[in-house]
């Protein structure tokens, strides 16, 4: 995949990682510590040969590439919080957007492992018993989300990634307000209820428990 950054110098990358239900995810050359994101065809369909100077096709392109929109307004918000508490937000950052064969695509980090390699998820983690350390790491990033007032919709175990160098869990996918009134992003009661029904879902895909009186996961009996 060949694709073109702001200052016009051309790249290309045929090194696939993940395939999700909206994205392709590639490994991006001669930068290990980022990632490329492009929306999959299928929602690009409907704007092949839009005109975007009319407004229904405006319209059909912010559609399209909604998710980047949703997460990069979460993304800026939540660096606006950083800047007031001197700290960074338990998500992975966003870069830019860049122009590819395959429609616009986002560069995002790239979490690493000790080794350099792309950082086990949740999922990955949880093959085994998780350790102590890690549950109440675990339980430190659960807090963070409700404290840094992060919209989310999918907090699956794939979506979270273990951060080795800052001993941390990270979001990496599945943030971002889809509602056309934006409420989770205005009242944060709102958006604490999603999250408690966001981490029972995530519950049930993995062998923990989760306390939605605490908001915290526990271990299963005999986990």
């Amino acid at each position: 995949m060949k694709f073109r950054t702001s200052n016009s110098r051309s790249n290309e990358t045929d090194d696939e990682i993940a395939r999700g239900s909206e994205r392709h995810v590639y490994l991006v050359p001669n930068a290990p510590d980022m990632l490329l994101k492009v929306m999959r065809s299928k929602h690009l369909r409907t704007i092949v040969q839009t005109d975007d100077k009319t407004f229904r096709g405006w319209l059909k392109i912010r559609k399209a590439y909604a998710l980047y929109r949703r997460e990069q307004k979460v993304w800026n918000d939540a660096m606006l919080r950083a800047a007031n508490r001197g700290s960074f937000p338990p998500l992975a950052g966003i870069s830019t957007l860049v122009l590819t064969q395959s429609g616009l695509g986002q560069l995002v980090e790239r979490i690493v492992d000790a080794d350099g390699n792309t950082a086990p998820t949740l999922d990955d983690l949880l093959r085994q018993p998780l350790p102590e350390d890690k549950l109440a790491a675990l339980n430190t990033f659960v807090a963070a989300l409700y404290n840094w007032h992060i919209p989310a919709y999918d907090l699956g175990p794939k979506n979270i990634v273990w951060d080795t160098a800052s001993k941390r869990f990270v979001l990496v996918d599945g943030f971002g307000d889809r509602a056309v009134l934006p409420l989770k992003t205005w009242f944060r009661r709102l958006n604490n209820r999603r999250l408690d029904r966001a981490f029972a879902e995530t519950a049930q895909k993995c062998p923990l428990i989760w306390d939605g009186k605490a908001r915290q996961f526990r271990q299963a009996p005999g986990g």
